[in-house]
């Protein structure tokens, strides 16, 4: 039984090893300073009249453009221009090109639990690529926030979001500060994730980091999506913490609260008192910092009673 349960947790310890070489992908790459590469294959450049790698993922020659050795069907090599986040452009279009690999097993998803002992694992490399739809490439750019570029494209006109069009007259688009998440404003609309958050007024639109609230209702923000609430807007708060490493700094916890409730992500605790809830960070039990809350009646941890 000993020997079996090795034999599993080195057949697992294989798997990481691979997940982690494929993160290490070496891409394109000139050995010995002149021979071209992609990954471990050398690149027969015979018929590849001034082959020339641009960067890890791309490279060119005087008739295609190649991304990971799949040639990109239409892009004119000579004006061809990497803009960053998987946009790359030429004098006419701007494209978006990425890779899905996908990994494939010999045996059913059921290996994540259970790892058979003849367990085989590889990978099949899908490139998407697509023409963004009327976008100008003489004026269109990566949408930055605070330095860090971002999957949304901009034309002066047009706002993207991984290659497909979010709004065709998009006026003033800027991200809205936050410690966490990228939510981007314009004239007409709030979006995250590339997706428009249904109802949400622009004008009135006020994010905290993992909250936010407009004139008619609040928000939640997780990783994936927005929560929709009713709230009390006009004295909506959101409980805050000191950061544990610079206590100067204040943290927004997952507890809010107004005249009426007061909630955790977004749902309403059920008998919290918000005129005396407040948080407290001494108590020992907390998983972490801005978990832990009391009331005049209770005390309350990541949102439950305790």
């Amino acid at each position: 039984m000993e020997k079996s349960k090795k034999t599993y947790l080195m057949k697992y310890r294989w798997i990481l090893i691979f997940l982690f070489l494929l993160s290490c992908s070496k891409g394109y790459h000139y050995k010995y300073w002149i021979f071209p590469y992609y990954e471990d294959q050398k690149i027969d450049t015979s018929e590849r009249k001034n082959f020339k790698i641009v960067d890890k993922d791309f490279a060119k020659d005087d008739q295609s453009v190649y991304y990971k050795e799949t040639k990109l069907p239409e892009v004119d090599p000579e004006s061809f221009r990497i803009l960053g986040k998987n946009y790359v452009s030429d004098l006419r279009n701007v494209y978006f090109v990425t890779a899905n690999l996908n990994i494939k097993t010999n045996s059913p998803k059921a290996w994540l639990i259970v790892i058979p002992l003849d367990l085989k694992i590889w990978t099949e490399k899908e490139i998407v690529f697509s023409v963004l739809e009327k976008a100008k490439p003489e004026s269109f750019r990566i949408l930055g926030r605070e330095g860090i570029p971002t999957d949304y494209g901009f034309d002066e006109k047009r706002l993207y979001y991984l290659g497909g069009i979010l709004e065709e007259n998009a006026e003033s688009p800027e991200f809205l500060r936050s410690f966490y998440y990228d939510v981007l404003k314009t004239k007409n609309s709030i979006y995250y994730n590339g997706n428009r958050v249904r109802d949400a007024d622009p004008n009135t639109f006020e994010l905290f980091d993992r909250y936010a609230k407009d004139r008619k209702r609040c928000y939640y923000l997780n990783s994936q999506d927005v929560k929709t609430f009713t709230c009390a807007t006009e004295n909506f708060l959101v409980l805050k913490y000191p950061n544990p490493l610079d206590a100067k700094i204040s943290m927004d916890s997952d507890y809010a609260k107004d005249f009426r409730f007061v909630y955790w992500q977004g749902e309403a605790i059920p008998g919290a008192d918000p005129g005396s809830f407040r948080l407290i960070s001494e108590n020992s039990e907390c998983p972490y910092s801005g978990a832990c809350a009391r009331d005049r009646n209770r005390e309350y941890r990541s949102g439950e009673v305790f």
